[in-house]
């Protein structure tokens, strides 16, 4: 009688077990869809993930910040502007490569923009001067140029910070620039871009601009 009742409880078990099974298949087989693009979306959110660290690593992440700009033009008169006129501006900002992967930037290009209607005149880095010097040879005078190049980027290895600083002049202008320059310098503000080693392009607004001490 026992044998029997063990039998029976076995065998319900057993109906049970198996129809839980069934239950299981039937499950997975009718959302089966579903659960390939649960587990294919974790698996691309985590490999986006893992991609995201090893850029970190690789590619350089070049920011520029405290921007300042001295320039000839702060409390110049529009009337004291002509077309021989020559002014210098000096740029200052720091640069960081926040990445451990070595990177470089363009030295960037000083944008003169003005607000009332959208005018544009871009001025381009000194990146090299040039020296003229004289030597006597004999009954000769033989005069000779001395290049320094200053180079057109700025490099940064990973983790790496500088403080720079750049030289612009303005000169010989076109009229357009001239006219702008004597009708509407209160409308004058500042921009430079460049373009980091992946060919992306950032412009960004100088904020502080003073008097340049001569």
């Amino acid at each position: 009688m026992e044998a029997t009742s063990a039998s029976s409880i076995f065998v319900i078990n057993l109906t049970v077990f198996v129809n839980l099974l069934k239950s299981l298949m039937e499950f997975l087989n009718h959302y089966s869809t579903l659960i390939l693009v649960a587990i294919t979306a974790i698996y691309a959110y985590f490999t986006y993930k893992m991609q995201k660290v090893m850029e970190k690593q690789v590619i350089a992440d070049i920011k520029i910040t405290d921007k300042k700009l001295a320039s000839d033009l702060v409390e110049m008169q529009p009337k004291e502007i002509s077309k021989s006129s020559f002014f210098k501006f000096i740029l200052f900002f720091n640069v960081r490569n926040g990445s451990s992967g070595s990177g470089s930037i363009d030295k960037p290009t000083l944008i003169l923009k003005f607000k009332n209607d959208g005018f544009k005149y871009e001025v381009s880095p000194t990146t090299k001067t040039v020296k003229y010097r004289t030597r006597q040879t004999g009954s000769w005078e033989i005069q000779e140029e001395d290049v320094t190049d200053l180079g057109g980027t700025i490099f940064l290895r990973g983790g790496d910070s500088k403080k720079i600083e750049l030289e612009y002049n303005l000169y010989d202008f076109n009229e357009i620039l001239l006219k702008h320059l004597t009708e509407n310098l209160q409308d004058l503000e500042y921009c430079i871009k460049f373009s980091d080693n992946l060919g992306k392009e950032h412009r960004l607004i100088i904020p502080t601009i003073r008097k340049r001490r001569r």
